[in-house]
């Protein structure tokens, strides 16, 4: 049996979706485990390009069932149109856990007029797609549960029950409040497009499992945005680690094999927040040019960095990789000089520990400098092809991730990608 989890051990936008992808090629079931439609997975395949916010990346391999797990928030309307530009004979393997919570419109609207209250400085850099509102209501323990689609008059009775209270805090910012009868028309709308997409999952889950499948359990965003360990509040609102993935895939943690960080060779973030290997100067735009690097949700240009290497040692030890795999080493190509910084300047400390929110907006980065290999690195497709700098600043991140490295990958294709 394998069960793979792959984590985001940066901020997020690591390239998990490319990861993902290809180890879904021979998967049995690919759960999306936690998140919303808030951050996008770019997938590059013989179907084409693909920025997917919901449906699992594991969606192109035709004998894999897709699932949208317990700990996810789904917005049905993004579900349809991100289905609608996937080949129709790849739909049918797509399911959605009845315990994953619903995504209404009032949760869109309150995300994006909280955001709006808070100051420049302690803007979260929220996406507005609800995914906070949606889980704060899961917490409180007043959400709506995709299985409820399934039951119209005790989704009625649900809705009936809490929509004042919630028109209550739409009144308090001036915006559009909701009667029953519209909520329930988009709910069965919803219905009559997924019903037959929604399941009790974990039999299915299980079963694999007892049967020694290939599972991939497929995070959404990175550790330093996790809910507990990440930058706390610039964070989202769940748990992207692999503790997260045992606890909402219906997996125990023993059952999980593999534990597979992806990492960029370089950093980016998006959103409010320390970043504390962040460039503001040629270098920075140079990254984010050659990488693309604008969010696949939003279309927001990232902010770019060199490998925080004090963040990846966290990362590593608090979701206990197995392995690493390497993205985008070929943004690198045409450097003269590469940075990893290895170490934080914090009030005069030199420290390669990790500290919390705050400390992290004090703390200043301490470089190291690797000596750039200026070729060509895509058609590189072993790992001794690559130039010997490339091949020394591979081990580096190894080193740094206290972890062997699995995969480098050096393009979009599925083809461009080395495997160690």
């Amino acid at each position: 049996m394998a069960v793979t989890s792959i984590i985001g051990a940066q901020w997020g936008d690591e390239g998990k979706g490319r990861i993902v992808d290809y180890l879904a090629t021979d998967a049995d079931v690919v759960i999306r485990y936690q998140g919303g439609d808030n951050a996008g997975h770019t997938v590059v395949n013989e179907y084409g390009k693909f920025a997917l916010h919901i449906i699992p990346s594991g969606i192109f391999n035709k004998k894999a069932t897709s699932i949208v797990g317990v700990g996810a928030v789904v917005n049905f309307d993004t579900m349809k149109q991100e289905l609608d530009g996937i080949p129709k004979e790849l739909h049918k393997n797509l399911l959605v856990d009845v315990r994953a919570h619903l995504i209404m419109p009032y949760h869109c609207l309150l995300d994006g007029a909280e955001e709006s209250k808070r100051s420049d400085h302690d803007k979260i850099g929220t996406t507005k797609r609800g995914i906070g509102p949606c889980y704060s209501d899961k917490a409180a323990r007043i959400g709506i549960r995709v299985g409820e689609l399934l039951d119209p008059a005790g989704l009625k009775a649900h809705i009936q029950n809490i929509l004042p209270k919630k028109n209550r805090e739409l009144e308090y910012y001036g915006l559009k409040t909701f009667t029953v009868d519209e909520l329930m028309d988009k709910c069965i709308a919803w219905k009559n497009m997924f019903g037959s997409h929604i399941a009790d999952t974990l039999p299915i889950v299980r079963k694999a499992v007892d049967a020694k499948k290939k599972i991939v359990l497929e995070g959404q965003l990175g550790i330093m945005r996790d809910l507990d360990w990440g930058i706390y509040p610039y964070t989202t609102s769940s748990n992207p680690t692999s503790g997260g993935a045992a606890n909402v895939s219906g997996i125990a943690p023993n059952a999980i094999t593999e534990i597979i960080g992806v990492a960029k060779a370089y950093s980016t973030s998006v959103g409010g927040g320390p970043f504390t290997a962040e460039l503001f100067d040629e270098d920075g735009k140079k990254l984010r040019e050659i990488g693309a690097e604008f969010g696949a949700t939003t279309g927001r240009p990232r902010r770019c960095g060199w490998l925080d290497a004090v963040a990846l040692d966290y990362s590593s030890y608090l979701n206990g990789f197995t392995s690493i795999a390497v993205t985008k080493l070929d943004v690198l190509d045409s450097f003269e000089e590469i940075k990893v910084c290895e170490a934080y300047d914090l009030n005069g400390k030199i420290t390669k520990y990790l500290p919390d929110t705050k400390g992290q907006e004090e703390a200043k980065p301490v470089f190291k400098t690797f000596k750039g290999w200026k070729t060509d690195t895509t058609g590189c497709r072993r790992f001794e092809d690559l130039p010997k700098e490339a091949q020394e600043y591979v081990k580096a991140i190894g080193e740094y991730a206290h972890c062997k490295v699995s995969y480098v990958s050096v393009g979009p294709e599925r083809d461009q990608i080395i495997i160690l």
